[in-house]
Parts: structure tokens; C-alpha cells; sequence
């Protein structure tokens, strides 16, 4: 907390705005613009950019737009950033025209409008109205504000009074009152799965068809925040690099909680094909359950020429093929073989 004789200091001096910004050549009387801004109007402020504000040290400003007296008890202080993000999010602190000197205050602007996954994306599952409204996120900046005689400004406007910062060189909050956490933190996280690999059927076959669509990502929970902790699924393998501040998730084979011992379902609800022949999610049949090369031939499509004395018989009822060599339409020599003695 800073002491009183600071304010003091700061009552007879710029800060804590850039010289030559403000306070050059104030009237000793009546109404003032943004460049001649008393002293002691403001004698502290300071700001915290948020994680999603944007800003850029050296490219960005902090800068008092505005005073306006809106009621004979009122004052109010509009601060703006010119980062494209915060464009509509001014901060405005209010004074009560009685306040004392060195009045403190904080104000936050509004958090980051949230778009959910399922408004954001191609999705086929949505969250419940109240998860998808939720705020989200931190605000886009804070701050606080020190004033100095509240009293002393209002005599020198009269009610409805706006002053307006004219340039771009006027008011110009000092860089070193601005600590800037853009880019710094996660502030909320989403989860969903990609949609799995669907079996094909061949060209002659008929397609598979499933109760819900395909080929989209499904969403499981939208803005958590707080203390979250992770841990390794299945085939999963799971690590904390403290050195780049990251968590590093990779798909390694018995990894985790090792192998599934069946398919897990993307939702509560999911489920195989219509009209399925088994149990599978993604449809068609278990790999051992099918052939995959014949004398290294690979299909998707084979065929079997029945050549003189075999007869191919397929079964569709059972997914085989029966070979038989029965030789007809084949003659058949007979023959003895003789041994001298």
C-alpha cells in the first residue's frame, strides 16, 4: 500500500502518466483539455492485461480517454488500450464528488465473450444451455485507480462536461504501471474426440449407416477451470515438462491404463451400425475375423476362378469360401507300377 507522501509527490507531478502527456501548461482555472490535466487529478493507477487482451509491449498503450461529469455528485475516469481486443472494453472508474483525496478503487472489464465448442465447430453433440452460457475465461484487463481532489475537478466543470483525449500523444499511462499477462496462462480448457475411424464397405456392398452423424467431433465437457488434473487413459502416456512449462500427451501402445478390453464409446449413447452383425462401433468385423492376403494378394476385392475339378462355393450366411478339388469334368488314368525281382 503506498504511503500517503507518495500521493503527495504524485499531486505535483505527471506521473503517473509519460511527460509531457498531461499537465503542461494546466489554467489555473475552469475547464482544461486531456493535455492540460491537473496534477493532482489522478495521482496512481496501474493495470494488469489479461491472458486474452491482446496487448503488446511497445506496440499497445494504456491512456485516459475521457472525464465526464454525468451528475452535480458524479465524475467518471474512461481508460482505455488501443489493442484491437479490448476496442470495446473501456475501464471506468466512478468518483462521488465528496470522496476524499487518494480514493482507491478496482475495476475489471467484462471477460472475453465465449463462443462454445458447438457454436465454434462442426459438432454433433452440444453441451446444456447453462454449461454453453457460462462465463469463461479472465477479464480482458484490470486495474486500479488513486485520485486526488475529486472536489477540485467537479468546480472546474459544470454537469454533462465531457473532456476528450484530442492525439494519440495525450494521457499516456506510464509502461512501467503495466504489468502484461497476455499469452501467459491457460484459462480454461475444452475436451472432445475426434470422430474414430468408421469402417468403408466395398463398392458392391451397401454402405454402413449409423443413428447419428459421422465424421464429426463430439464434445465431452467445455470450460473447465481451476485446479485440473490429468491423467493417462488408455495407450496413453502422460508427462510434465517443467522446463518449457508444458504437458505432453502421447499415444503409446500399452501406455496408461494399457489396452482397452473393448471398445470404448465417443458418447454415453453411441453405438454400432444399423443393422450390425456384431457389436463393433466403427462397424464390419474383428481382424482376425477377416482374411487380409491370400499368397500375399491384397484386396479390397478378390476373385476366385474355379478352375476343371474344383468347385468354389462362397456362403454368404457365414462370411467363407469353400475350395473343393472334387475333379469332375477331370479324367481320371489309372495306373500300376510293376517291380522286377
Amino acid at each position: 500500500m503506498a504511503r500517503p507522501n507518495f500521493f503527495n509527490d504524485n499531486a505535483n507531478r505527471t506521473f503517473p502518466f509519460k511527460d509531457k502527456t498531461a499537465g503542461v501548461n494546466t489554467p489555473d482555472t475552469g475547464i482544461f483539455t486531456m493535455l492540460e490535466l491537473p496534477d493532482d487529478a489522478i495521482v496512481d493507477c496501474g493495470f494488469i492485461m489479461g491472458p486474452e487482451s491482446g496487448y503488446i509491449e511497445g506496440v499497445h498503450s494504456i491512456f485516459l480517454y475521457k472525464i465526464s461529469k454525468v451528475s452535480n455528485v458524479q465524475i467518471n475516469y474512461e481508460f482505455r488500450c488501443d489493442a484491437p481486443a479490448l476496442a470495446d472494453a473501456p475501464l471506468i472508474f466512478a468518483r462521488e464528488i465528496t470522496d476524499d483525496e487518494y480514493v482507491t478503487s478496482f475495476k475489471e472489464s467484462d471477460i472475453p465473450e465465449y463462443l462454445p465448442i458447438s457454436q465454434s465447430t462442426s459438432v454433433s453433440l452440444s453441451l446444456s444451455v447453462s454449461e454453453a452460457d457460462a462465463a469463461c475465461g479472465e477479464p480482458f484487463w484490470s486495474g486500479y485507480l488513486v485520485t486526488g481532489s475529486t472536489a477540485s475537478i467537479s468546480s472546474r466543470m459544470s454537469i454533462g462536461t465531457v473532456i476528450t483525449r484530442s492525439s494519440n500523444s495525450e494521457t499516456l499511462v506510464l509502461e512501467g504501471l503495466i504489468q502484461n499477462l497476455d499469452q501467459s496462462q491457460v484459462v480454461s480448457i475444452n475436451i472432445a474426440n475426434a470422430d474414430r475411424t468408421r469402417a468403408i464397405r466395398p463398392a458392391d456392398c451397401p454402405p454402413f449407416e449409423w443413428s447419428f452423424t459421422t465424421g464429426e467431433v463430439f464434445v465431452v465437457k467445455e470450460c473447465l477451470q481451476g485446479e485440473i488434473v490429468f491423467d493417462s487413459g488408455y495407450n496413453l502416456s502422460l508427462a510434465q515438462i517443467d522446463a518449457s512449462n508444458t504437458v505432453r500427451f502421447g499415444a503409446v501402445l500399452n501406455a496408461g491404463q494399457g489396452q482397452a478390453c473393448e471398445e470404448l464409446k465417443l458418447f454415453p449413447t453411441e453405438t454400432p451400425p444399423i443393422d450390425s452383425t456384431n457389436n463393433l462401433l466403427e462397424g464390419d468385423y474383428y481382424c482376425n475375423e477377416t482374411v487380409r492376403t491370400i499368397n500375399g494378394l491384397q484386396g479390397p476385392d478378390l476373385v476366385f476362378f474355379a478352375g476343371s475339378g474344383v468347385a468354389v462355393t462362397p456362403d454368404a450366411s457365414t462370411s467363407t469360401i469353400e475350395v473343393d478339388v472334387n475333379l469332375v469334368s477331370l479324367s481320371v488314368c489309372t495306373f500300376s507300377i510293376s517291380e522286377s525281382v
